[in-house]
Order: C-alpha cells, then structure tokens, then sequence
C-alpha cells in the first residue's frame, strides 16, 4: 500500500502539467470527468490509509501477536554432526544465505513495538500528505483556479514529508525489526546432549543484524513535489497576469 506515495507524486506532476494549460488557453474544457475521478480517488485513498494504518499501529501496539521481520546475518542451516543428506538433484548448495525472516512474534518488548508502530505512523501521515496534495490540486482544476497559495504550501508539505518521514520510517523500521530480532533470537546461554556432536549450538540459529537498507524513492519523489510547488509559484504569478489581462 505505500508504495503508492510516488504514483500520487506522479499524478501531482501530470497536474501540473494540466494547469499551466489550462491557464494558457483560459479555459478547462468539458472534460472534467478525469478531475473528479482523481479527486474522488484521493479522497477514497485517504480514507484507506488512514483506517489501515490505525488498525497497524493498534495491532503492533496492542495485539500479542506481532508481523515483523527479522534482520540476521548471512544464514545457511547446519546439519549436526552424523546427520547426512542425499540431494534429491545435482544442484550444490556453494555460498550465501538468508539474511531475513517475516515471522509472527508473540512477547516482544514495549520499546521494539513502539519503533514499529511508529514507523507505520510516520508512513501513514506522508501518504495522507501527498494524497491532500493531490485532492487539492484536482480540487482547484475543477474550479479553474489551480494556482492558489494554499495548493503551493501543501506541495510543499507533502514534499518535506517524503524526505523526512521517508527516511525516518526507514529508521525506525530498521531499529526496530533488529531489536525485535534480539529478542526473538538472543540468548543468555545454551544447553545440550554432548551426544549430537556440537561444539557450538549457536551455529544452529542466525545472529541478529542491524541493517538500516535506505530507500531513496522517497527523498527523489520528494524533491520532485518541491519542483512541482516552485512550478506553483511561477502559476500564480501566470494566472494573476491572465487575470489582468481579461
């Protein structure tokens, strides 16, 4: 579902693209079909953004049981000693492993559960940013004053909440799935039958990992917004000189 941020950024540049003519020929058309569609859709997106991301952040927050993903190490299981497998192909296992795990988590911390509802806060709020940016844009079209302040300053907020929030979800996501992954796969100690053959039991789980994997879509959709808000500014000045004009 979030990924839908940098659609929307698109759709707030097709826009523009679509104002600046409309004030060039002083007139909308008939068509507005289109506009009212968008506008409508910002409007039922929203909506779902903002019911589904309630419902995570209560869940993270309040339900036992947790969706998370934990970050480890490269990972590749190891079979204990006297245990031997017969390939079912030719195919030979050489290098590499599993570096994440989505599981389900009952237990986990008030701290790691805060990072993650967080995270989903902070991605909700730059989707309802953007989508208010867009309802806005669509909204002026229809009534054929696109370039108003008001339209320039929400772009401008949608495209300091891409940045920011972009890189903040990440952040807390990060943090938050590798203190989930210590909890889930840490350990004070082990215990075993010498009889398996083990040295190191350890060898036997991963080790959690913190990896902080930034995404840049979000600070390049941002910059994006804020051209497309500069672009605003060049509108307003254009309409008031058509305004004059008339």
């Amino acid at each position: 579902m979030f990924g839908g941020a940098a659609v929307l950024v698109l759709v707030a540049v097709v826009m523009l693209a679509a104002a600046v003519l409309l004030v060039g020929r002083e007139r909308l058309g008939g068509d507005t079909a289109t506009l009212r569609v968008v506008r409508g859709g910002a409007v039922v997106y929203g909506l779902l953004v903002l019911i589904l991301t309630a419902l995570a952040v209560g869940s993270q927050l309040l339900v036992d049981t947790v969706e998370v993903t934990l970050p480890t190490e490269t990972f590749w299981p190891v079979l204990p000693e006297g245990v031997e497998m017969f390939p079912g192909g030719d195919a030979r296992f050489v290098g590499g492993g599993f570096t994440e795990a989505p599981v389900s988590v009952t237990g986990l911390g008030i701290a790691a559960r805060a990072l993650l509802a967080a995270g989903t806060l902070v991605q909700g709020l730059t989707q309802l940013a953007v989508t208010w940016a867009v309802f806005l844009i669509a909204h002026r079209l229809l009534a054929g004053e696109p370039f108003r302040p008001v339209v320039r300053k929400a772009v401008l907020v949608a495209a300091a909440a891409l940045i920011g929030g972009g890189l903040l979800w990440q952040v807390l996501f990060g943090v938050g799935e590798f203190m989930a992954a210590r909890e889930v796969l840490g350990s004070l100690g082990w215990g075993w039958d010498e009889s398996l053959g083990l040295e190191d039991p350890s060898v036997l789980m991963p080790t959690p990992q913190l990896r902080l994997t930034i995404a840049f879509w979000p600070i390049f959709s941002g910059l994006a917004l804020a051209a497309v808000a500069a672009a605003f500014r060049y509108g307003e000045e254009l309409q008031r000189d058509t305004a004059g004009l008339v």
